[in-house]
């Protein structure tokens, strides 16, 4: 919070001197005040010969602290022949609390500084104010003279708006206008993956107001919080590293959210800021609403006059409270179904706005191979090659280091089978995987190449979403080759 700003220069009768300050007696005791203890910010006669400094060390920032605070300004000093003494030298300091974080401030201090310096350059408004009548400094009786100069005013106006709404805008004429924005440093946003859900959280202006890249003119109608990525992609048809990229900034600049992908085999839990929900009455008015579904045509007919009964808080929390690591989320609806039902509650709705609040969190689900060499040996054998290439076919050979690196590899496949068979161009998206034993040798081909790119996940990093999109499979699929032992051991794991 900004504690005040100040306006002071040096003046060849007074010497450093206070000129304007708000809010009246934060650094000069108003004249009222004078007969009795002043109750300054900071002591005037212990920081004056910082605030005016010799010319030398002027035009640059400086900070210092005093009495618990921190006067953050940038000494300018003018020379030309029309002042007395041949030189002007004046300061615009903004105070704060000592503790407090000085970087978004940083900047407004310096942009205040050159504003001040354009006024007196260009129309000599700073020293002119000086020589209007009427004119009070800080500390006088009458001070601050509402009717006279300009300055008092701007520093009103700059302590008023950044307190209220961290920026401001001030216009003196069509030539002076200051814009002052404070700039909070942000932590970059999280990494972009192929299987986030990216959710608007808030609307874009239009591009008549805001200009908008190509990609995100593409993509924009699919970003609904139900669509990856990697979706968004294929039916936006954009590249998924500019899709990516946009997402990241819209993220960045708090329009966007990302979201788990939402399947009923996924797993979720209360964090610790649940108990932040129990004791939120608003935001647990706020869930009500959000989760409800909508009335349909039939109900609207029915109960014309009667508006739809509130969802308890109590249940809320009951049903998040059933949340559990053991329960997967086609179990917990098919508990209370006939809650979710009664209470015509969204179980998407549900799980998005717990997730978004930070008191839920999505439980993955990883895989780990125990031991390679099997799912090698048993590969081997059924191609009918000698063990000489199965101890060549190291795990580290055959499997791929990152999930762009096997599906690269997989589409290569696809590309040497499409051209050797005559095919213009390779298929848009893999077969889906037949079972075991299934379309002769030309299935059991694809079964290996499936095989093969399902070995570069199960390093026990990669969750079952990103395998699920990248191999076209579902969850129950994949456990099923897990469990049917052509991989070798599998550990499945939550984490």
């Amino acid at each position: 919070m900004l504690k005040a700003v100040f306006y002071a220069r040096f003046h060849p009768e007074r010497g450093p001197s206070v000129v304007h300050q708000y809010p009246n007696g934060c650094i000069i005791p108003a004249f009222a005040d004078q007969d009795e203890s002043p109750q300054t910010l900071v002591s005037w006669s212990d920081v004056s010969a910082y605030i005016i400094p010799p010319y030398e060390v002027c035009n640059r920032p400086f900070s210092i602290c005093s009495d618990g605070h921190r006067v953050l300004g940038f000494p300018i000093s003018l020379e030309d022949s029309k002042y007395e003494r041949n030189r002007f030298t004046f300061n615009v300091c903004f105070v704060l609390n000592e503790t407090a974080d000085v970087n978004p401030w940083l900047a407004a201090v310096n942009k205040t500084a050159a504003f001040f310096q354009s006024l007196e350059e260009e129309d000599g408004l700073l020293q002119t104010e000086e020589d209007l009548p009427g004119l009070r400094w800080a500390g006088e009786e009458g001070y601050p003279a509402q009717s006279t100069g300009v300055v008092y005013k701007l520093l009103k106006s700059i302590v008023e708006d950044l307190n209220a709404y961290e920026e401001t805008c001030i216009r003196l004429n069509s030539y002076h206008v200051l814009n002052l924005r404070l700039v909070h440093p942000q932590p970059p946003p999280p990494k972009i993956q192929a299987w986030d859900v990216p959710l608007l959280i808030r609307d874009l202006p239009s591009p008549d107001q805001w200009t908008w890249d190509l990609t995100l003119q593409h993509i924009h109608p699919y970003l609904d919080g139900v669509n990856p990525i990697q979706r968004i992609a294929e039916l936006a048809d954009v590249e998924l590293k500019l899709v990516k990229r946009a997402v990241r900034g819209l993220v960045f600049h708090h329009r966007a959210l990302l979201l788990d992908l939402f399947h009923f085999q996924a797993i979720y839990t209360p964090t610790k800021d649940f108990a932040w929900f129990m004791a939120d009455v608003e935001m647990q008015e706020e869930c009500a609403r959000y989760v409800a579904l909508p009335p349909t045509s039939t109900t609207s007919n029915t109960n014309i006059h009667e508006a739809p009964s509130p969802i308890p808080a109590s249940l809320l929390i009951t049903l998040y409270t059933s949340l559990a690591p053991s329960t997967p989320l086609h179990s917990f609806v098919q508990t209370h179904l006939p809650t979710l039902s009664t209470h015509r509650i969204d179980i998407r709705r549900l799980i998005t706005f717990g997730t978004t609040k930070g008191f839920l969190r999505r439980v993955h689900r990883y895989a780990l191979a125990l031991d390679h060499n099997l799912g090698l040996k048993s590969q081997t054998s059924r191609t009918g090659e000698g063990s000489a290439k199965t101890e060549d076919s190291s795990p580290a050979k055959s499997k791929p280091k990152s999930n762009e690196d096997a599906v690269r590899e997989f589409e290569r496949a696809w590309k040497r089978a499409a051209m050797s068979s005559g095919w213009a161009t390779p298929p848009a998206e893999p077969p889906a995987p037949l079972p075991p034993g299934a379309g002769g040798e030309e299935g059991a081909g694809r079964e290996e190449e499936v095989d093969e790119k399902l070995r570069g996940f199960l390093d026990g990093r990669h969750c079952f979403d990103e395998m699920r999109l990248a191999l076209r499979m579902s969850e129950r699929e994949l456990v099923a080759r897990f469990d049917g032992g052509r991989l070798g051991e599998v550990l499945v794991f939550n984490k």
